[in-house]
């Protein structure tokens, strides 16, 4: 995500649905939130939209905390052709994370 005060990384759950970023920006204490165009992540990451690591980007991270029902979750891991599997408690390990939606 964009924001006034820097990039941030966010993890949600595939069945979240709609993420209102009003209330991310509400979170994190920002006047704006939204997602990053596709050249400021791949700039800010070094992956292409599509192919986001879930760890080791070295951003503040904002966790769904709907993660945390699951034993293991899938996501992005660098690589277009692989995928991450992690223990979401993990997550909070190896990232920055700085807030937590419900």
């Amino acid at each position: 995500m964009k924001t006034d005060k820097g990039f941030f990384a966010l993890i949600v759950s595939g069945d979240r649905g709609h993420i209102d970023f009003n209330e991310v920006a509400t979170i994190l204490g920002c006047n704006k939130v939204k997602l990053a165009g596709a050249r400021d992540v791949e700039k800010v990451t070094g992956c292409t939209v599509g192919s986001i690591s879930m760890v080791g980007h070295n951003l503040p991270c904002v966790v769904d905390k709907r993660l945390y029902q699951y034993s293991a979750i899938y996501g992005g891991s660098g690589k277009e052709t692989c995928t991450l599997k992690i223990n979401p408690s993990a997550l909070e390990k190896v990232n920055r994370v700085v807030a937590t939606l419900d």
